[in-house]
């Protein structure tokens, strides 16, 4: 008989560590959610444009982020669109385009811009040296 007490205190202790060990996955995963809306991934796109307008197919597009000096490429496609997604929230960034020896401005997306979104077009006067 005196076993079921003790048998009873353990099952009582695994409900009671099962218990807190939920409460605080859930507590974590809540702070862990409400980091990520408060700073979600960033992303921009747009197009590459000759001075006429008109779309620009191969151009490469270049994003850098200026706390690290990572440069990603895209090369654009037949309506002259690139996009670049999963940016830190917590970086600056620059974007430029060449074209066939050509350089677009450069344009900047600062980290305190929090639109999570960006649409930046690019123009690229073809024909100067």
């Amino acid at each position: 008989m005196a076993l079921q007490p003790v048998a009873r205190h353990r099952r009582m202790l695994f409900v009671m560590l099962s218990v807190s060990l939920l409460a605080t996955v859930c507590v974590c995963s809540e702070r862990i959610l409400a980091q990520i809306t408060r700073n979600p991934l960033r992303s921009v796109s747009g197009s590459v444009t000759d001075g006429g307008k008109e779309p620009l197919r191969g151009a490469v597009v270049q994003i850098e982020a200026e706390d690290t000096l990572v440069i990603q490429s895209y090369v654009t496609d037949e309506r002259g669109t690139y996009h670049f997604r999963n940016l830190r929230p917590d970086a600056d960034y620059r974007v430029w385009a060449t074209f066939r020896g050509q350089r677009s401005k450069t344009q900047e997306m600062s980290k305190f811009d929090r639109k999570p979104d960006r649409e930046i077009s690019l123009s690229i006067e073809l024909g100067k040296d």
